[in-house]
């Protein structure tokens, strides 16, 4: 090598460890974007291509990768040339490649539309099919995640959720963990992991360490455990470190906005003034001593949101961020909110604020290089250059064959035959009647119920009220006299306006039935019909702990962990769901449904 060449690498080497390298350690969300004069406050234009002004910040600011959402997405192709764009702008700047990640864990929490790629019925259905199909599913869902998201240039996914499913009343894990058994959690998410990163996408497990025994949403507030450090090291921090230790640990772990005494009691002023215990993605105990030093961690430390107001209510970005890379994070999630023009000068003075903490050593330069390098390994093992060196029209025809396409239909279902868990009533199954109304949580689970009950059981007769109001006395007046068995579906806890898959009237949503009145009309409902004689099935079908509630005023109790529906584009019925055609499958004694659940739903077991 000669020494000009030897010069130029050196340089190189330099601009990268100190010129703006604290952009490899940022991923952003480029969720909407407006130049048009617009406030941030107000701009919902998505960003589906990229424009020339976030080109520029990906570039100028070195950024280390970007998370998308739904918005960003209306079909594959788009998606592919949006991500091929953002990787093209980075080589042809000789910039270290993107992470371009989603939080696409199945079920509830999925980001790419149903159209695209299927749902699944999610962990804890997952969970249910253990007992008869150990951790074929968790295999067969990562797969089929990752052979869908690889091809578009999704390289990253927030997924799997390990946490255990400890608090009944928890508003925000619940469905979303594989259940209650930390040994199960941990195998169901090791499959999961090794699944996922085998088809070459990223894993990140999360909420570290351990955010399923909380009543507060991170995203609305800052939660607590209270469990003892032997009940930590038991239960929450299991799955981890078997993960970690195992074969293929994920590339990342995610950190939990969530107190967690037991582990680190340590107070730290907050943007108040006021003292209050550190949460762990800024606690270099938690984050540091005990998931680096103690569990053996190589990979890389990657915080929840920022913008969550776990933290951003009680910490300011440039504090957030500091105080989460000196706890021993690598990489900072959504740190700072870019919708305008104005939002990328204001990130600039964000940017160079963090510049200076680095040359005060307020972030240690040796850690921070540690970072970079961990940052680099992540990028190099995953060949994430790759993406960009094949070429777009390669990757255009590979998208188009989707070749998972079937397979994943036919593992969505599979899954949900699996998932579909008999809580009581087995000795008035197959329902025998031919004439049933059906309450269902929403117009979309409605739908695709009826569809379900249209296509393999024709001469039902069937009606269906969506219960996102109250239902009119005219509506029961008319149908309940006629029905001979009431098929009750409930959500609970009760599922967000984004998940009604848009059926539902501005109306409806603004005299939406909060969880208490739902309950409080279909008990009385349910009273009153049984006094008639009439068969009631109750269906929980997110979490099953409410059938404490309901099982006096029902004869069938059955559970499917999941109420994830497909919108269909082309096909006749506009919504189905695999869920529903197994539980009516089951109610008609097609199939069999199994009488394990993942978690102990009777209060008396708790």
């Amino acid at each position: 090598m000669d020494s000009m060449s030897h010069a130029a690498q050196t340089k190189s080497h330099v601009v990268e460890t100190t010129d703006r390298s604290l952009g490899q350690r940022l991923i952003l969300d480029l969720r909407y974007f407006c130049d048009d004069g617009t406030p941030a406050s107000a701009c919902r234009t998505p960003v589906t291509h990229l424009p020339e002004a976030l080109k520029r910040l990906l570039v100028d600011y070195n950024i280390g990768g970007v998370i998308l959402f739904s918005e960003n997405i209306v079909s594959a192709q788009q998606l592919l040339t949006l991500n091929y764009t953002m990787q093209a702008a980075m080589a042809e700047a000789h910039k270290p490649p993107l992470f371009i990640a989603v939080d696409q864990e199945g079920g509830r929490v999925a980001r790419l539309p149903s159209h695209m790629l299927t749902p699944f019925a999610g962990n804890l259905a997952i969970g249910a099919s253990y007992h008869e199909h150990g951790t074929a599913f968790a295999k067969n869902v990562a797969q089929g995640i990752g052979g869908v998201l690889r091809p578009l240039g999704i390289n990253t996914n927030f997924a799997p959720s390990i946490d255990i499913n400890s608090e009944p009343k928890n508003p925000v894990i619940n469905v979303r963990s594989f259940g209650e058994k930390p040994e199960r959690v941990a195998e169901l998410g090791e499959s999961f992991v090794a699944a996922l990163q085998a088809e070459g996408v990223m894993s990140a497990v999360k909420h570290f360490p351990g955010h399923g025994d909380t009543h507060v949403d991170s995203h609305s507030g800052l939660p607590r455990v209270n469990h003892s450090e032997t009940k930590a090291r038991e239960g929450d921090l299991l799955p981890f470190q078997h993960i970690i230790s195992s074969a293929t640990p994920p590339a990342f772990v995610m950190s939990a906005h969530i107190q967690y005494p037991a582990l680190d009691a340590t107070t730290l002023p907050n943007k108040h003034g006021q003292s209050q215990i550190v949460p762990a993605t800024l606690s270099r105990k938690i984050l540091h001593d005990i998931l680096r030093n103690q569990m053996g961690y190589k990979g890389l430390v990657i915080t929840d949101a920022l913008d969550m107001a776990g933290i951003a209510s009680f910490f300011t970005k440039e504090d957030a961020v500091v105080r989460a890379f000196q706890a021993g994070a690598d990489i900072a999630l959504m740190p700072y909110t870019i919708r305008t023009p104005s939002d990328i000068q204001a990130f600039s003075d964000f940017f160079d604020k963090l510049q200076t903490q680095l040359k005060k050593g307020t972030i240690k330069r040796q850690e921070h290089l540690m970072s970079l390098q961990r940052v680099s390994n992540a990028k190099s093992s995953f060949s994430l250059r790759n993406f960009h060196e094949k070429g777009l029209s390669w990757w255009r025809e590979e998208v188009a064959e989707n070749p998972w396409n079937t397979k994943n239909k036919a593992v969505e279902k599979a899954l949900a035959d699996a998932a579909i868990t008999l809580l009581y009533g087995a000795e008035a199954l197959p329902l025998r009647t031919t004439t049933w109304l059906a309450m269902m949580p929403d117009t979309a689970r409605c739908r695709a119920f009826s569809h379900s009950v249209a296509v393999l059981a024709p001469d039902i007769s069937l009606a269906c009220i969506p219960l996102t109001t109250k239902p009119s006395k005219q509506v029961l007046t008319r149908l309940l006299p006629h029905a001979e068995t009431i098929i009750v579906g409930d959500i609970s806890p009760q599922h967000a306006v984004y998940e009604l898959a848009g059926l539902e009237s501005p109306e409806n949503i603004q005299n939406r039935m909060d969880e208490g009145t739902r309950h409080d009309f279909l008990i009385q409902l349910m009273q009153s019909s049984k006094q008639q004689n009439k068969q009631i099935v109750f269906v929980p079908m997110r979490m099953p702990y409410v059938a404490n509630t309901f099982m006096p005023y029902s004869d069938i109790g059955i559970a499917t962990f999941s109420y994830s529906v497909t919108l269909n584009q082309e096909e006749e019925s506009p919504v189905s769901s695999a869920i529903t055609d197994a539980l009516v499958e089951v109610l008609l004694g097609k199939s069999q449904a199994h009488s394990y659940a993942p978690l102990s739903w009777r209060f008396n077991q708790h």
